[in-house]
């Protein structure tokens, strides 16, 4: 079974699946909403050597957050 977690604690190498938001009806979360963070879509860690911002991939594009504002995606390792 798999463990949901929050986007700020994810590692390199693993696939994730997007679950939702802490706070579906914040204004972040809708903003992260329109950028492709959409329940079901996969994201992982991209391969860069930085820890704030932390970079993903996700739909053929990188996004880079603050661990913040990670914190506040829940995924779940696929």
């Amino acid at each position: 079974m798999t463990k949901n977690i929050k986007l700020s604690e994810i590692c390199s190498g693993k696939s994730y699946c997007v679950l939702g938001f802490e706070l579906d009806s914040s204004d972040y979360a809708q903003k992260l909403h329109k950028m492709g963070f959409v329940a079901g879509t996969p994201i992982t860690l991209a391969p860069i050597k930085i820890s704030d911002p932390m970079v993903f991939q996700i739909r053929g594009s990188r996004v880079a957050l603050r661990k913040s504002e990670a914190i506040q995606v829940k995924v779940k390792e696929l």
